[in-house]
């Protein structure tokens, strides 16, 4: 059923965007919105206490819009989901589910088990006999369970969880009327978006370039804050130095639009007979007068703004010419509102299925309430019509409580398995290091802060596992398996110390000085490191060659490293005694002496 009102939530890199709209026939009108920011104070790194800021902009929210009571559409980062356009060969309807089922087992690069997927036909289920195309769509448990926490911490329990461009995508086909051949490119703080538009087909991707690289590029010409940086790119188009300023930003902006150039002709090698004749921008950064002339230059298409409504109408109650001067912020809320009162061209869902049923069994408890209220109003009739109403009233009540007891115990098993699985097990390794394990927690703390902070091509922390002695001493853990000749044995390998890998990604192939870097790093976050040994390169699961080895999607390149460091069991290490020296002491460094200061960057 329909639903007449609903809010739809867009929650960027700084700043939370809502609508609530009411359904009126096949259009939709905007009753109220707000924008709630949740950037960094002066002075703190834009990632640092992320997820602590956000929770506080989404209780602030739930604080002044009420939004209790009514249908929530929520946004996912395109930068987080995994997206495939499947062809699949003439078949029934009906057997859809399981072709795509078995396709995606077949194409995801990690265990269907970990992710939360769902998918849509685009085109060929109107024509027999032609190739059905459907788009699919999948993220890992443990993001969505991440975002999860954060929305019930501030009291938003969600109704649907949408991906960014695909509710971009769904603004534009019901307000705009896209023609076909349109590509929309939103440029927002985190990432840019990327949605082309081919008649009921489209196609999307998440570009790592967006506006906060724009604003650093600023802040490294000119060596300020980030947030002076930001208040001059936000001044740029007024200022009497804005050449100067857009020279600064342009490597940027010509890195985005070689990006956007080769998406498209990815898009083309890959589609028969469409033809690119449009291109929309959306974003702040686009309120640069120069950003737009210089991407009307460099494009070949037919290049414009996002000027105004056409289908949704603003209510009276509403600022409309506030809301129509900030439509681009609002792109993405408005498309997750029409797709939560069910007008929405694409209607993909990652909320997780758990959680879907969860909702369910909830509103069965009060029609069941009920059902039993019913049952019992004829006990007025008298005793023995009483008894009779009693006896089927049991009746009845049996299977619903089965039901419910079955229901929980499937939510209880589901939620330990999808929410702690892989958090048990990192919780379990961070309690289990012996000496010194509350420093682990700093150690990780501060590698993280260390590759988050470069200026560019930033190195992340990928994964962080324990190895066990019988892995580090190269034997295998399979029955059928003799190990490596001439390998260490595994109580030998226990006795050095505790080896943990871990794993770094970029988006570019790591250089030799890169690998240098990183292992310096490494040396120099703990005072118990023992050794560092790099175990080679490999490509991301995500990642989409293009070119002479540029990642053109997700992650590009990891590297990992073996770190050991020295544990309870591991023998301390004693020097050997010096001989006397005359004249001054030599200096001996103090255990536990940091080996650098400065861990804040990888040159």
């Amino acid at each position: 059923m329909a639903q007449k009102f609903a809010w739809g939530i867009d929650i960027g890199e700084s700043a939370i965007k809502a609508v609530k709209v009411r359904r009126a026939g096949e259009s939709v009108v905007v009753q109220e919105y707000r924008t709630i920011q949740c950037e960094a104070p002066p002075g703190k790194a834009q990632s640092a206490d992320r997820e602590f800021r956000v929770r506080n902009a989404l209780a602030e929210l739930q604080f002044e819009a009420k939004l209790k009571g009514c249908p929530v559409a929520v946004s996912v980062p395109g930068r987080d989901v995994f997206p495939r356009f499947i062809p699949l060969p003439p078949v029934d309807k009906k057997r859809i589910p399981e072709i795509v089922r078995y396709e995606a087992r077949n194409q995801m690069p990690f265990p269907i088990e970990e992710v939360i997927w769902d998918y849509q036909p685009i085109s060929g289920l109107d024509v027999p006999g032609e190739e059905v195309e459907v788009a699919f769509f999948a993220i890992k448990k443990a993001t969505i369970y991440g975002y999860l926490t954060n929305l019930r911490l501030a009291g938003i329990s969600p109704d649907i969880m949408e991906i960014s461009p695909l509710a971009t995508y769904n603004f534009f086909v019901h307000d705009q009327a896209v023609e076909t051949g349109s590509v929309i490119i939103d440029v927002g703080a985190g990432n840019t978006d990327l949605v082309i538009v081919d008649g009921d087909r489209f196609w999307i991707r998440s570009v790592a370039i967006s506006g906060n690289d724009i604003t650093r590029a600023l802040q490294e010409k000119y060596q300020i804050s980030f947030e002076e940086a930001e208040s001059l790119k936000r001044k740029a188009a007024s200022s009497q130095q804005s050449e100067k300023l857009f020279g600064s930003m342009r490597p940027i902006v010509d890195d985005l639009i070689g990006e956007i150039q080769r998406s498209i002709g990815y898009y083309k090698a890959q589609t028969r007979n469409v033809r690119i004749e449009k291109v929309i921008l959306l974003g702040n950064a686009f309120k640069l007068p120069k950003l737009v002339d210089y991407f009307r230059t460099s494009l070949d298409y037919e290049v414009s703004l996002l000027e105004g409504l056409n289908r949704v109408r603003v209510s009276g109650s509403a600022d409309s010419a506030k809301f129509e001067s900030e439509l681009s912020s609002y792109a993405v809320a408005l498309g997750l509102a029409i797709q939560a009162v069910g007008l929405g061209k694409v209607n993909i869902d990652l909320l997780p299925r758990e959680v879907m049923r969860e909702r369910i069994l909830r509103q069965k408890i009060p029609y069941a309430a009920a059902a039993l209220v019913l049952l019992a109003a004829p006990l007025g009739l008298g005793y023995q019509s009483a008894s009779s109403e009693i006896g089927r009233c049991q009746y009845e009540i049996g299977p619903i409580e089965e039901e419910i007891a079955k229901y929980q115990k499937q939510l209880d098993d589901e939620g330990r398995a999808a929410g702690m699985g892989r958090v048990g097990d990192d919780l379990k390794l961070l309690s289990s290091f012996g000496r010194g394990r509350s420093e682990w927690l700093l150690f990780l703390d501060r590698i993280n802060l260390a590759v988050n902070e470069l200026k560019r091509e930033p190195f992340r922390l990928n994964s962080i596992r324990e190895v066990t002695a019988a892995e580090a001493a190269g034997l295998d853990t399979r029955a059928d398996s003799l190990g490596r000749v001439g390998a260490p044995r595994a109580d030998q390998i226990q006795g050095l110390g505790q080896k943990i890998e871990i794993k770094l990604e970029k988006d570019t192939r790591f250089s030799a000085k890169d690998i240098d870097d990183l292992r310096s790093l490494l040396q120099a976050q703990h005072p118990l490191v023992t050794d560092v040994e790099g175990r080679g390169e490999s490509q991301g699961p995500t990642a989409q060659r293009t070119g002479a080895g540029a990642a053109a999607a997700g992650s590009g390149w990891i590297y990992t490293f073996w770190v050991t460091f020295a544990t309870e069991k591991a023998a301390p290490v004693v020097a050997a005694p010096r001989p006397p020296t005359k004249g001054r002491p030599v200096p001996i460094p103090k255990q536990g002496e940091k080996r650098s200061e400065n861990l804040r960057k990888i040159d």
